[in-house]
């Protein structure tokens, strides 16, 4: 099998990078900054060391290509590709919580009030009445029996429906980057590491507080990590496209040790007022430590990461900076949380077990070598449904644990709590697969062994 045809543009732009420099450039070899940087991105997310039997990998066509080896990358030494390992987790959830009895109170006696105020437009047709819910349909369409949530009573309250969330002075820790510090400082604890020993930090979760800056610069800052931040929004598997970009930083040597971490404050987004999605959201945040295999013991050796991407907007929040524009069109219009849940329903549970399969087969793991998988908590059904295709036999607790009858969905922050949580009890030398999917559609997969 030939190269890749992305490859094969890249060394086609080194070699007229290296033909017209004169000089030396940081890569020491006539190569710009820019293609060094780009180089070191290639080489971490693709397959840097690939089997005879894989198409080429990423050294194997530089060096094909260029003459040079891997100590070209502006290292004095050739790169040997390290292995990376997540080194701890941390989770927190709020201590307040919302029964499904207590919600659908709530949501019926907002029903009740608006059926009655427009009872002649429902009658005429010109509107839908709201139904009733009730605690029954939600168990059984989701699983979900509780969430916990940031601030309670907003929620509860017909005259709102959503948490009450005070503003900050901007000279104050924003109220996300403070949520994620909660699951930041317990894995910092965990791996027994300060702030100074971090030298990356990628915040990945459904939404950001703010367009810019970066929460995760604000996380940076103040926990004293080094090096470079970022946010990245993957919906529900945003924590696990964190961990392959955080693996393809580590394997590329651009990083040593990278803080991921997925503050979820999803009752901001969800749409309490309505039947299909009321129940659906619980608040969380969650964190990784994801580092370069030093020889300690410990933690849990990344085997391989995969992402995979296919077009939907069946599933979508349309909040963001745009709508104050089109409000000046349409002072009417209020953007929201909006899903088609069978078609999503229908979608994932045949798109994402079959990323988490690729994977597998990429890294040559068997199902029956699989002892447990860690899914995203959408609704149990999903759950069911997925582990037993991953798995290839039927969903049990003890193969793919379930989390959301307590938790509820708390996107990307679910796949690294219900991880943390039922975890301990595998012996060293097994593996696992953690799976997360949602809006986009996006799906990201990870393989991991107990050392």
């Amino acid at each position: 099998m030939g190269p890749p045809a992305g490859l094969l543009s890249l060394a086609a732009i080194y070699r007229r990078a290296r033909s017209g420099q004169k000089g030396e450039s940081t890569a020491g070899r006539g190569f710009p900054a820019f293609a060094v940087f780009a180089l070191h991105k290639c080489a971490g997310l693709l397959d840097f060391d690939a089997q005879p039997h894989e198409p080429p990998c990423a050294r194997t066509l530089i060096e094909g290509y260029h003459g040079v080896g891997c100590a070209g990358l502006g290292r004095k030494q050739r790169h040997n590709v390290p292995n990376s390992l997540i080194r701890s987790t941390g989770y927190w959830v709020p201590s307040n919580v919302i029964t499904n009895d207590e919600l659908v109170a709530s949501y019926n006696a907002y029903a009740e009030r608006f059926n009655a105020e427009n009872a002649a437009a429902i009658a005429a047709g010109q509107i839908a009445e709201v139904p009733r819910s009730n605690s029954d349909f939600i168990v059984n369409a989701s699983g979900i029996k509780r969430r916990h949530v940031y601030e309670k009573d907003g929620i509860l309250d017909i005259e709102r429906m959503v948490p009450q969330i005070a503003p900050r002075p901007i000279d104050e820790v924003s109220t996300q980057a403070e949520f994620a510090l909660k699951s930041v400082h317990q894995a910092l604890e965990r791996a027994g590491y300060d702030g100074g020993d971090i030298d990356g930090v990628i915040v990945a979760s459904s939404a950001q507080q703010r367009n810019f800056p970066g929460v995760s610069c604000e996380i940076q800052n103040e926990i004293g990590a080094k090096g470079f931040s970022f946010d990245l929004t993957m919906a529900c598997a945003s924590a696990l496209y964190g961990l392959h970009i955080a693996n393809g930083f580590i394997k590329s040597g651009e990083a040593k040790r990278i803080l991921v971490c997925s503050p979820e404050i999803m009752t901001c987004i969800n749409v309490h007022s309505r039947r299909d999605v009321h129940f659906i959201f619980g608040d969380a945040s969650a964190a990784m430590i994801v580092e370069a295999d030093d020889g300690r013991p410990g933690g849990w050796d990344v085997l391989g990461t995969h992402a995979e991407n296919k077009w939907s907007s069946a599933l979508r929040s349309d909040f963001g900076f745009i709508n104050r524009a089109e409000r000046q069109i349409d002072p009417d219009y209020e953007p929201h949380l909006d899903q088609d849940g069978h078609r999503v329903f229908k979608d994932v549970v045949g798109f994402a077990p079959k990323v988490a399969r690729n994977l597998m087969k990429k890294i040559d793991l068997q199902p029956e070598d699989v002892r447990r998988t860690w899914l995203h908590q959408a609704n149990i059904r999903m759950v069911d449904m997925i582990a037993k295709r991953i798995l290839g036999r039927d969903r049990t607790e003890e193969n793919a644990p379930a989390i959301l009858d307590e938790y509820g969905n708390t996107s990307s922050s679910s796949v690294v709590m219900n991880f943390q949580m039922h975890s301990d009890d595998m012996a060293e030398g097994e593996t696992g697969v953690m799976c997360a999917f949602g809006a986009g559609y996006g799906v990201g997969a990870a393989a991991v062994r107990k050392r």
